[in-house]
Formats: C-alpha cells, sequence, structure tokens
C-alpha cells in the first residue's frame, strides 16, 4: 500500500511539473540512489523542506533534460559530467549551489548472467544517452584494454534493461544503484564500478542561473537546514522514510544497505570546503578529459550560484 500511495504521489508531482511552475520551483533527478533520500523525505517528512522547493523524482537522464528544456524544472540533481553537458549545450545556463554526494562503487557495469569476455565476440553495451554512462564504459574499455571497435552502445533507459537482457540484445548495462541491485537480482554480475574511475564520480544541485536570485533563500535552506535533517532520517533509518525509500528504489532492506554504502554524502558542514574543491579541483579535471575524449569542443565552467549573488551586490 506505502508503495503505491508513494507511486501516486510521484506521479503528481511528475504531472505537476509538466508546464511551467509558478508557485514551488521544480528541481528534479532521476532514480539514482543518492537523490532518493530527498524524494522520500519530501513523501513522507514535506514539512523540513522549504515550501518555495518541490523535489520531483523522473525515470531517467533523460526526462530530466526535458523538463528542464521546457522550463518545467529549474534546477537538478546530477551528476557532475552531465551537469557540465547541460551547462554547455545552455552556453552557461547554470550554476552550482551544493554538492550531493560522490559515488564510490555505485555506478557500476553489469554484465547479464553467463557472459564471459571473448577477445572474438563483439561487446554489446545498454546505456542511458548521457556523458556520465560513456564516461563510465570508457573507463572500464581503458582498464581492460578493449579496442572501441569491439564495442558498441544502445541507448537504453532503465525500465528497458530486462527485455534488453531477456532477449539477449545486449551483454552489459552501464547503469547505478538502484538499478544495479535490480539486475543483480536477475542473476546480473558487476565487472566493474566507480571505484576504479580516474575521476571522481561527484553529484550536484544545479539551478537556472536566471531563477537563482529569487530562489537562493530556499536553496540556502534546503542546503544549510533541510539536507541535515534529511541525513538524520537516513542514518536513523526513521521508519516511515526508510520504507519509502524501499519503496522508491525498489529493493529489500539488505540491498538498500548495501547500495547506499557505495555513496558518501557530503553533509551541510562541509559544503564550502567540498564547492571550493568542486571549482578548483574537480570542474578542471572533468572539463579537460570532456575536451580530449571529443565528447565537447568546447565546455562551459559551472561557476558557484553565489557568485552571482556577489556580483549582483
Amino acid at each position: 500500500m506505502l508503495r503505491l500511495l508513494l507511486l501516486i504521489l510521484l506521479v503528481m508531482l511528475a504531472a505537476s511539473g509538466c508546464d511551467r511552475p509558478t508557485e514551488r520551483a521544480v528541481l528534479v533527478g532521476n532514480s539514482w540512489i543518492g537523490a532518493a533520500p530527498i524524494f522520500s523525505a519530501a513523501a513522507t517528512h514535506s514539512e523540513i523542506l522549504p515550501n518555495q522547493l518541490q523535489p520531483v523524482m523522473l525515470v531517467s537522464d533523460i526526462s530530466v533534460l526535458r523538463m528542464l528544456s521546457n522550463d518545467a524544472a529549474v534546477g537538478a540533481f546530477v551528476s557532475l559530467d552531465n551537469a557540465l553537458g547541460l551547462n554547455t549545450m545552455t552556453q552557461g545556463g547554470y550554476c552550482v549551489a551544493m554538492v550531493i554526494d560522490r559515488s564510490f562503487g555505485a555506478d557500476a557495469i553489469v554484465a547479464r548472467e553467463g557472459w564471459r569476455d571473448n577477445p572474438e565476440e563483439h561487446i554489446r553495451a545498454g546505456l542511458e544517452d548521457s556523458t556520465l554512462a560513456r564516461y563510465v564504459l570508457s573507463q572500464w574499455m581503458k582498464v581492460n584494454e578493449i579496442a572501441p571497435e569491439r564495442v558498441s552502445a544502445q541507448v537504453l533507459v532503465p525500465s528497458e534493461h530486462l527485455s534488453a537482457w531477456a532477449e539477449k540484445e545486449i551483454d552489459l548495462v552501464v547503469t547505478y544503484q538502484p538499478f544495479v541491485a535490480r539486475l543483480q537480482q536477475r542473476g546480473g554480475h558487476v565487472i566493474f564500478d566507480s571505484r576504479n574511475t580516474e575521476l571522481k564520480i561527484t553529484d550536484v544541485l544545479v539551478i537556472n542561473k536566471q531563477r537563482w536570485p529569487e530562489l537562493a533563500p530556499a536553496v540556502r535552506t534546503f542546503r544549510e537546514q533541510s539536507w541535515p535533517r534529511i541525513m538524520t532520517l537516513l542514518e536513523q533509518r526513521q521508519a516511515e522514510f526508510w520504507q519509502a525509500l524501499q519503496a522508491l528504489t525498489e529493493l529489500g532492506d539488505a540491498e538498500l544497505q548495501a547500495g547506499l554504502a557505495g555513496v558518501e554524502f557530503i553533509p551541510a558542514a562541509e559544503q564550502e570546503k567540498a564547492l571550493e574543491r568542486l571549482l578548483q579541483e574537480e570542474i578542471p579535471k572533468v572539463i579537460e578529459h570532456l575536451i580530449q575524449s571529443n565528447v565537447y569542443e568546447q565546455v562551459y565552467p559551472l561557476n558557484r550560484c553565489e557568485q552571482l549573488s556577489e556580483v549582483a551586490e
């Protein structure tokens, strides 16, 4: 019953975001386990969130980009790679407001049951149409010295994983928790994860620059007050919150704990340090990788949202 109610709630939230928001500013994210606590809190403890903000969980990166592109959302919880891609596509339309987490194993490549690499055979990989997914795949190929001509990529949203496996259309799935655990339930085995990537996989909250001035107080409240309370609910496994988290991820207790173990959440008290590190170290490295990998000829770097406020003052 709880799962049904949550699904109904999420559908209603998503539907309400299909038009330009008027009263509440919509913040979207995919089903990444690192953002799931935010959506769980929105469903069970909405009083701890600023009234002006409305987190909405979507099914895929494609859905996230669609909501942002039609102005149905003002910001998103996304990986740094995807955030820089979004900022580049909009010619610098976003700023970074918060560092959510870092992935240490929660992004992975899962092989279908019975698959083993044969140097004489072609490899078919399914992945979302995202910069991060392609990076994880390229890292696996580099570590295992797999020639690019041996691998073909097919765009798949998470809901298509199992059917593609059943029809043996793909050999590997490049994905993230909770979908890693769901594929393991169906016999899949992890052959590579984000503990082995050269660059840290970091997830951030980005905000549309044009909307930042009006949203700044609410976003700061979320970062400094709501986020610590969400982390407390997670650490204490508050019953209603934890049940909602299980429903959102469709994972059992042990699987959920294992999935969360691959995520390092960044506390509110460490945000200043994390943001400085992001701007000074991580963003330049990711930009360099994106250009060297011919993903983009030029990448628009993300600036911190507070810098916009300083300029305005």
